[in-house]
């Protein structure tokens, strides 16, 4: 429900007591940060702190998570920066709030029909891969403004900015790489030693009271400073938005493609990275957000960032994270910190014009550090190499190709071993002998029988899903033990079994079909009643039940097959 934050007039209060710290400490770390990754967008310092005024308001008023903070993210700033620098009708950055809308449009269709329950196929080690490929590019990015080399014009691609950085790498200033060393030691520093306030907060105070000092009275190390590089600023709320480009996009298919591809792209990562972030939120505090509400509150995040010339926003666990170790208890702290960033960017925000360029590129370089999550790495390769491999194809194809190309492909090849996976027939055996002795066969890719022993009942369990993809592999083992001389009985076990399609049930058919003509008893056990209700629409499977054949419990399959003493280890079915 819209405005659920405020369930009763009386409880604002104690809202607000319980929350204006956590609030207030976000504001402090989203002002800089929201600046740093505008900058890294090709933005300039505005539009990421609008974005993140409007849209961690509107996405705490509209959310369905009490922490999560929406906001502009260091994940999609390569994207932008690509986008700004490609932008069709020579629209440069002007783009990015169109960008932003469409953004929100479109997350706003994925909520209306649904199509988020989808998204949550693509596997995690894809979005860690994409996201450490994003902190190399940022990294790498900052390699210019860290070295005093704040004038040349990036090219927006990894080996691109290599090139141009070893070509001017005689240029480079000491007393800029100095300063970003130290800055960049001392965050890391504070890091890990001071936990109770974020780095972001004490080294942007002392970096706009050092370039203070640096630009009115002690100008000894020539720095290039926020104002030097980007021109006087003063707070504001909003910028102009190029709505008359709007018509020009949509006349040029050209155009009209280039929004629409780099808008699904953001909006893809911007739904997967807010709906983890709202995850781990829920698991640090125990709680449960609405994954729908949190959806449809980014949607309108984005539309409000657009209206008011921000850029896209997503979830931010950076920010996210500070606001739960601050002591946020209800999205009232999010609500109180967009507040708080407005007042710092209308009153504050021109000192941020001192802000020396190497070290916001040293507030960058940690942000980029922290996108990195090293012990995700170490898990994969420990628990799912796969997870991990994916995850390297991700990072390479992101810093060497495109990060959206590297999140689709990524994609697609989780989804395609998946698919193998899955082919192969999930499947246990047990094989109930004549000499009253059992042994199983779980975990097999094909299903093996000895050739020595007479196998009185055989019990094959199916698991999962039967369908066209993993059909045709149960089906090759069916007819395995249809013509195996030493089974005599096969009780087929689908109390795993959670849905089946037509051709599921055609196989499972064609394979009772086949066990029976070479002279197996088929019986069928501990289908749910919705398996039951789809495995009998056809003839045969109706037939079977009214000969008993299928059987509530795999032990009264037994039981009928092997007398009213079934063996022991029959049980555990």
């Amino acid at each position: 429900m819209p405005f659920s934050f405020l369930p009763k007039p009386e409880a604002l209060r104690s809202l607000f007591k319980a929350n204006w710290k956590s609030g207030l400490t976000v504001a402090f770390i989203s002002v800089p940060l929201s600046i740093a990754l505008s900058i890294a967008s090709g933005a300039g310092p505005l539009p990421g702190l609008i974005a993140g005024i409007w849209a961690t308001v509107i996405a705490s008023l509209f959310g369905g998570s009490n922490y999560n903070i929406v906001g502009a993210a260091g994940a999609l700033t390569t994207i932008l920066f690509a986008a700004s620098i490609g932008a069709p009708l020579g629209l440069g950055a002007a783009i990015l709030p169109i960008i932003a809308l469409t953004v929100g449009l479109l997350i706003l269709v994925v909520w209306a029909i649904g199509a988020d329950r989808f998204l949550y196929y693509v596997p995690s080690s894809v979005m860690y891969g994409f996201a450490a490929g994003v902190a190399v590019l940022i990294a790498i990015s900052q390699l210019f403004d860290a070295t005093g080399l704040s004038a040349l014009k990036r090219t927006g691609h990894f080996t691109g900015d290599i090139e141009l950085f070893a070509h001017n790498i005689a240029h480079v200033v000491p007393s800029a790489s100095i300063v970003f060393a130290i800055a960049l030691a001392a965050i890391l520093t504070w890091k890990k030693y001071i936990k109770a306030i974020p780095a972001v907060i004490p080294v942007s105070i002392v970096g706009i009271i050092f370039g203070y000092i640096e630009t009115n009275y002690v100008a000894v190390i020539d720095l290039v400073s926020l104002s030097d590089k980007f021109g006087s600023f003063a707070g504001t709320l909003s910028v102009p938005v190029v709505w008359n480009a709007i018509p020009q996009i949509l006349a040029s298919s050209e155009a009209l493609r280039f929004v629409l591809t780099t808008s699904g792209v953001v909006a893809l990562i911007a739904i997967l990275e807010t709906l983890i972030t709202a995850k781990i939120g829920d698991k640090i505090t125990h709680t449960q957000s609405s994954s729908r509400k949190e959806l449809f509150g980014l949607a309108l995040a984005n539309l409000g960032s657009g209206v008011m010339g921000g850029l896209p926003a997503t979830g931010v666990f950076i920010r996210t994270g500070a606001n739960i170790k601050a002591g946020a208890t209800h999205r009232m702290s999010a609500f109180i910190a967009a507040i708080a960033t407005a007042i710092i960017a209308v009153v504050v925000l021109p000192l941020f014009r001192y802000m020396p360029m190497p070290i916001m590129a040293a507030i960058l370089v940690n942000t980029a550090i922290g996108l990195i999550e090293v012990h995700r790495f170490k898990e994969f390769w420990v628990h799912e190499r796969s997870s991990f491999y994916i995850a390297i194809l991700v990072i390479l194809i992101s810093v060497f190709e495109d990060a959206g190309v590297g999140v689709v492909v990524g994609a697609v090849v989780a989804l395609l071993l998946f698919v193998d996976r899955v082919s192969h027939g999930r499947f246990d055996a047990f094989l109930n002998y004549a000499d009253g002795t059992c042994t199983e066969r779980r975990g097999d890719k094909v299903l093996s029988l000895p050739k020595d022993r007479d196998i009185q009942v055989l019990t094959y369990s199916v698991a999962g899903y039967l369908g066209y993809i993993d059909g045709e592999r149960h089906a090759a083992n069916l007819r395995h033990i249809a013509h195996s001389k030493e089974v005599s009985c096969v009780v087929i076990r689908l109390r795993d079994l959670f849905n089946l399609d037509f051709e599921g049930v055609e196989m499972l058919a064609d394979s009772v079909e086949e066990l029976e003509r070479s002279g197996k008893r088929v019986l069928i056990s501990s289908a749910s009643e919705s398996i039951v209700e789809k495995l009998t629409k056809f003839p045969r499977f109706a037939t079977m039940r009214e000969r008993g054949e299928i059987c509530s419990k795999t032990i009264e399959a037994l039981t009928r097959v092997r007398g009213n003493n079934p063996h022991p280890s029959s049980l555990n079915f």
